[in-house]
């Protein structure tokens, strides 16, 4: 069983991910098959082209990987084992796009649908452009292995793009050098700098002019209707994901309950984008909470021992008549009128 108290959350990774991970391991005469054990999920049945894992699972995938790995640079092998091609329609959007800016635009629009626990801040600083990826939740010990694995694997994508690396581009981790770099650095060809203040890769701004050699307008246009299809799909998944999670919190309060801007750094989102996604899920934080007062009440109200004050004061309320008009809103009734029905039921 995969603990559901995973900071990750319950957003899907697409199981392709998690594959590539496993022959990885195959190709490191590594115990692959442990991955998965006691998961109740196959190799086979995560090649499904629309298969996703949740993300407490992926994490678990991911520390199981780095513990049979140990120090052997799991992060550059992955990203080196990794193929544009394998981010289906989003990296198809990338290689046919008219330019590299087109291309960035693109993996910051639909990187949610294949990292759905990173985001890109793209900034520019003078003539260089900086990359920075940055973590939505807590990625615990596996944070190393996936910055490590996505900014070289983007660098590697840039060459997949371009034939070569643009002249200037380097990749900043915050990390000191591993023991296992020197192993790897032969390996890629673009300067790695460590202990900087940023995840990033930089690259002069005048690089996202270049053309990719695969672009293609009609191609282009197709791949990005499928993952604006798909992105519609996810946030609204996402939305729904989110307010659950909401909901499971606010079961473990009793007065007073969280604020918005509380309950936003408890769930690792800001106090906006919480608020924004609650909004697509047709829902506001103030509704929640009363979902969870009036289940509350209810409760407390079907203990007679309790008096109507003292149900009033345990949620929080300072004065009865509110709690009444309140719950006389909630349900129809009011708490008194509650109870009466419910005896006479």
């Amino acid at each position: 069983m995969v603990s559901s108290g995973r900071p990750w959350g319950n957003t899907g990774v697409p199981g392709i991910y998690v594959v590539l991970l496993y022959d990885l391991l195959v190709a490191m005469d590594l115990d692959a098959p442990a991955l998965l054990e006691g998961l109740g999920i196959s190799r086979d049945e995560l090649l499904a082209p629309d298969r996703r894992v949740s993300m407490a699972l992926a994490q678990t995938v991911a520390e199981r990987g780095l513990a049979m790995a140990g120090d052997r640079g799991l992060g550059f092998r992955y990203a080196r084992a990794m193929s544009i091609t394998l981010h289906g329609p989003v990296g198809l959007l990338a290689l046919s796009s008219a330019s590299a800016q087109d291309a960035l635009d693109a993996a910051c629009r639909f990187l949610g649908l294949r990292a759905p626990f990173l985001v890109i801040d793209y900034a520019r600083h003078g003539e260089m452009a900086h990359l920075k990826l940055k973590s939505t939740v807590p990625l615990g010990v596996a944070h190393d292995f996936i910055m490590e694995a996505m900014l070289v694997g983007l660098a590697f994508m840039v060459e997949q793009l371009l034939d070569a690396p643009p002249e200037g581009l380097e990749i900043r981790r915050r990390s000191p050098p591993p023991a296992y770099w020197r192993e790897m650095e032969a390996d890629i060809r673009v300067p790695v700098l460590f202990d900087q203040q940023e995840e990033a890769l930089v690259f002069p701004q005048s690089a996202m002019a270049a053309r990719p050699r695969l672009a293609d307008p009609q191609v282009a246009a197709l791949a990005r209707e499928q993952c604006e299809m798909e992105f519609r799909q996810w946030r609204t998944e996402e939305d729904g994901v989110l307010a659950e999670r909401v909901r499971t919190t606010l079961q473990d309060h009793t007065a007073p309950m969280p604020s918005l801007e509380a309950m936003a750094e408890r769930l690792s989102v800001s106090a906006r984008t919480l608020k924004r996604h609650l909004q697509q899920a047709g829902l506001s934080y103030r509704q929640l909470q009363d979902e969870e007062r009036y289940r509350q009440a209810k409760r407390l109200l079907g203990n007679r021992r309790n008096s109507i004050s003292e149900v009033a004061y345990s949620l929080g309320y300072n004065d009865v008549a509110n709690f009444s008009r309140a719950f006389k809103r909630w349900s129809g009734v009011t708490p008194r009128g509650f109870r009466e029905r419910d005896s006479a039921g």
